[in-house]
């Protein structure tokens, strides 16, 4: 029996993890003019934490500098690049469909993603003039755990806050640290396809294209219960 439904946000609900991909790897050419980009695997950004990213940064870059000073310079870099996004127009509309009929059919809806809470509020309320934030019944953030994704403890922690126990769930995600931390805390997982870079999502038990083929395989999987 499906009991609830938990979402990570970028790259899932919103189209931004390849945006913050693409940001990320300007800034290593900004701040390390040298690095040779055939030898580099920038792969290995995807869907990590903010803190797992500021060392990644650190290293690809080359400082000794403390990982605070990366951290502050990157912020300022990142919102300079954000300000030209527009969240609706990354938002994956055909998400509605899954909300509603979750809604509907009493299945908790929730999202578990490494972002800022802050950050989490501003995409779902920036998304559809229907305020997609107000479908979810627990919103909750990589900042409220000492070691975020691929750690499982944020999704240990939504389940507890829905009141769920993790056979009963299901995961949407798209990178490999959120596949591995909803895999971990015993989830079945679904993976939204990723082709525009190497992501491995071979642990996911189901892969999608998009959201009208996870919404089919959500609907199976309700069935077959």
């Amino acid at each position: 029996m499906i009991k609830a439904i938990i979402f990570d946000m970028d790259g899932v609900i919103v189209d931004t993890e390849f945006q913050d991909f693409k940001i990320q790897q300007d800034f290593i050419k900004k701040e390390n003019p040298a690095i040779d980009l055939a030898k580099t695997d920038f792969d290995v950004l995807i869907g990590q934490s903010y803190r797992m990213l500021y060392a990644t940064l650190k290293d690809f870059i080359g400082s000794n500098e403390p990982i605070e000073k990366i951290k502050e310079r990157f912020e300022r870099f990142n919102a300079v690049a954000y300000q030209s996004i527009d969240y609706q127009q990354l938002f994956r509309t055909d998400i509605l469909s899954i909300l509603k009929w979750a809604k509907k059919n009493s299945v908790l809806r929730a999202v578990a993603s490494s972002s800022t809470h802050e950050h989490i509020i501003e995409v779902l309320t920036s998304c559809d003039s229907c305020d997609i934030k107000e479908y979810f019944d627990v919103i909750y953030s990589g900042e409220f755990v000492e070691e975020s994704k691929p750690n499982p403890a944020i999704y240990q922690n939504t389940l507890n806050l829905l009141g769920v126990d993790p056979e009963y769930a299901i995961a949407i995600e798209d990178s490999f640290y959120g596949i591995s931390a909803a895999k971990a805390a015993g989830i079945t997982t679904i993976a939204y396809e990723e082709t525009r870079a190497a992501i491995d999502q071979s642990a996911a038990d189901y892969l999608a294209k998009d959201m009208v083929e996870i919404y089919s395989i959500i609907r199976k999987l309700k069935q077959s219960n």
